[in-house]
């Protein structure tokens, strides 16, 4: 097990596919020292603080799904959480996660499972906050069937989300508007954000009840409620910051 700063790094800056994507929690960055050469991140800090304000994450049970490097877990821990069960398919993340954790003292409060998530296995335990953020769209890439269709997938995405409104209480959900992450497979026209809240309120509002959708300001960079003036596609600030960010609260667990 790494112990030390320099192999902790070496962990974190292994090459894959969704590496050096995530910034580094603050209780890994001390593990770390020197993160000045670290990437950016996007948006974790902004997106956390909305968590923070907008959860109930004081004593509560975390289920993070697609962890990466181990940022919203961390994240809940830090505002509190009792404990934290994440999944994280990249080999080399899981063990990052696992490590720092055991670094920094918690690993009695942070389960990692280094495997993707099954969104249609037999629910075996409950959740009072999940967090699925950008996870979905890479479903028949990263994981599940790689034959299936995008029409297919789309269905299969709706399912699984119907079926986790018996395993948490509240999900925060964050979708990609192409594919796998591809451009040339758009799953919502013209790239909207209307297509993309469409998508997710027709197709789990039997399952699901739509707290709240937010974006982040293109100035302040803190997430704000949707509105008449945010809706509208911002070609100007990148893809990920028009992505929604929803909080729903389950209809099937109170």
């Amino acid at each position: 097990m790494p112990s030390n700063t320099s192999s902790l790094k070496a962990l974190y800056l292994q090459r894959s596919k969704h590496a050096n994507y995530q910034l580094v929690h603050p209780m890994v960055a001390q593990l770390l020292g020197d993160t000045s050469d670290l990437p950016a991140g996007k948006l974790e800090a902004e997106r956390q603080a909305y968590f923070d304000r907008a959860l109930p994450l004081l004593g509560a049970s975390v289920l993070d799904i697609g962890s990466n490097t181990g940022y919203f877990s961390f994240g809940a821990l830090h505002g509190g959480a009792q404990h934290v069960t994440c999944f994280e398919g990249n080999q080399e993340h899981a063990a990052f996660v696992a490590h720092c954790a055991e670094q920094a003292g918690v690993a009695d409060r942070l389960t990692m499972n280094a495997c993707y998530f099954d969104f249609l296995a037999p629910i075996e335990q409950t959740f009072d906050v999940t967090f699925c953020l950008n996870v979905l769209h890479h479903l028949g890439d990263d994981f599940g069937d790689r034959s299936i269709s995008m029409e297919a997938a789309r269905e299969q995405m709706l399912k699984g989300l119907r079926h986790m409104a018996g395993m948490t209480r509240w999900l925060v959900l964050q979708l990609g508007f192409n594919w796998k992450g591809d451009v040339a497979c758009p799953l919502f026209e013209g790239g909207e954000k209307a297509a993309l809240i469409d998508f997710v309120a027709q197709g789990v509002g039997d399952s699901w009840t739509i707290e709240e959708v937010t974006v982040p300001n293109p100035v302040s960079r803190v997430y704000e409620p949707i509105s008449e003036d945010n809706l509208p596609r911002n070609n100007a600030i990148g893809e990920f910051m028009n992505r929604p960010l929803f909080k729903l609260r389950s209809r099937l667990l109170a």
